[in-house]
């Protein structure tokens, strides 16, 4: 998975309108992704859904991860 851009955390941070829905746009497959359920239909073969009311816990989850997110100073070690 791809990291999200460094400059792009810091504007959602501030609650940037185009940040947070790029935020939500790269993290949509994984959550959707997580919340699939499966049943079995009438004729006995599998299916699966996306659980709404859990993809919406998870966005919520998500959006306040990244109103509580803080910065840090990197270790002396670091290198880019």
């Amino acid at each position: 998975m791809k990291l999200v851009p460094f400059a792009v955390i810091q504007e959602a941070k501030k609650f940037d309108t185009e940040a947070v829905e790029f935020v939500f746009r790269h993290f949509a497959g994984f959550i959707a992704s997580k919340c699939q359920r499966y049943y079995t239909d009438e004729y006995g073969k599998e299916r699966s859904y996306v659980d709404d009311d859990l993809r919406y816990q998870a966005e919520i989850a998500l959006f306040r991860a990244i109103a509580g997110f803080q910065f840090r100073e990197p270790p002396d070690d670091f290198i880019l």
